[in-house]
Parts: structure tokens; sequence; C-alpha cells
């Protein structure tokens, strides 16, 4: 059993740490998907929509509305441009945080550095996406088995960018084997946060974003340590090459569900 008060005490020792302000760097990532989201609704605002808006919230924003929207395949085409550069961006937080864990001063610059592999990145999230609604079919339970079966797979790939997008979802698969359930439970002892977040307006997230990354690193960490599974660049083992290999008596079939 892992020790979440401990790890989440360690996460937050990691983010005071950090060389280059964890909070400013959560700060720009947040600014710029509000900038991408900001994006993607404009260009989907008519009339319609600024009314609808402007009754939910009471902001009156009659005078953005286009009055004749934009065709249909361009906003289709913003929309998605804006979702996968959101994706690209989601991958340059984690390579933030994970230069951090290592001692690294990682730079504000550090949130582009997925688009050196970007593609990778992409795909890795349609894959994941087909895994999980396939299994949500099922039930809704066994959909969010999966989300947590793939957990660390944007971890894997952002730590070696070298792997395929299969071996890190099948890294991550055998990486959270027997850990499912104390994942959920991390994520539980979160929910006060982010009900406090969103009386804040979101402001909090500044502050609660790092931490909960970290607070997850350190999961990731100790569960690869604890199996094996991963890749080592720092402390290369004897017999391991640093990649993951599907005969490991780790990476067999999923046989238990948590």
């Amino acid at each position: 059993m892992l020790d979440r008060v401990q790890i989440k005490l360690e996460a937050k020792g990691v983010v005071r740490s950090a060389k280059v302000s964890a909070y400013l760097f959560t700060l720009l990532a947040l600014a710029l998907a509000f900038l991408l989201n900001g994006v993607s609704d404009y260009m989907s605002m008519d009339d319609v929509w600024a009314y609808d808006y402007s009754v939910r919230t009471g902001f009156d924003l009659s005078f953005l509305a286009l009055h004749g929207a934009y065709p249909t395949i361009l906003v289709l085409f913003v929309s998605v441009v804006t979702t996968l550069t959101g994706l690209i961006l989601d991958a340059g937080q984690v390579l933030y945080h994970l230069g951090v864990r290592r001692g690294e001063e990682m730079p504000y610059t550090t949130l582009f550095d997925g688009f050196s592999f970007a593609g990778k990145i992409i795909l890795l999230s349609i894959v994941q996406y087909i895994f999980i609604f396939l299994w949500s079919l099922l039930f809704i339970v066994p959909g969010i088995i999966a989300a947590y079966r793939y957990r660390f797979a944007l971890y894997n790939l952002c730590e070696n960018p070298e792997m395929g997008v299969m071996e890190a979802l099948n890294m991550s698969k055998a990486q959270t084997l027997g850990f499912k359930g104390q994942l959920f439970v991390l994520d539980l002892s979160f929910i006060g946060w982010y009900l406090l977040s969103g009386l804040t307006a979101g402001i909090l997230l500044i502050w609660l974003a790092p931490y909960r990354m970290q607070t997850d690193m350190g999961y990731f960490r100790q569960i690869k340590n604890i199996k094996g599974i991963g890749y080592f660049p720092e402390q290369p083992h004897p017999e391991d090459d640093g990649t993951f290999h599907p005969n490991d008596p780790f990476g067999g079939a999923d046989n238990s569900q948590w």
C-alpha cells in the first residue's frame, strides 16, 4: 500500500523546489488553454449562442456575435486544431513536471516541447480514447477501469519519446495492475480541492494543478520502482536496457480489474 499522505507531502516539496516557478508555469499553461478555448468558442459564436450565453451568465456578448457564423467546416477545423494543440500542451506540462522531479531546471518553453513528438502524442490520445470508449460500451465501470489502466501512458511516452504508442499503453497497463484502486482513492482525495477551485473561479488551480501533478508523478515513480517496469534513464538495471518487454512477468494480461 502506497503512503498517500507521504507522497502528497513530497509533492508539495518538489513543487516548492522548482528552479522555475511551477505556479507561473501553470499560470502560463492555463492562460494558453483559456485562449485556445476562447478562439474555438468565438469561431462558433452567432446571435443565438450569444443570447443563450447572456441568459445563462448575465453577461451580454451580443457585441461579439458574428451575426453570420463561419462555415461549419471552418469551425470544425479550428475546433480540431485547438483540441490537438491542447493535447500537445498537456504533454508539455508533463515534461516540465518530470524534469522538476529529477531536479532539473525546466524553462517556461518546456510547455512547447511536446511539438517535437506531436504525432505520437496525438496518436496516443486517439488510441487511448478508443480503448476507453470501447470498454465503456460494456458499462461505465469497465470504462473507468480502462481509464485508470492507461493513466500512465502519457508519462511513459514523455519519459522516452522514442518508444511506440502501443508500448507506452502496454507499459501503463502493466504498471497500474494492482494499483488502480489506490489511484481511484487518490483522485477522491482531491475532490474537495477541485470544489474549492470552482468557488474561486479557477484561481486556486494555479496552486492546485502543480501539486496534483506532482502527487501523480510520485505515484508513478513509486509504482515504477516497485514493479521495475518503465524507463529508467538515471539508473539502468544491469539486465534491463530501459525499455518495456512484452514478455516481462509484470506485462501479461490484466487478470485483476484493480
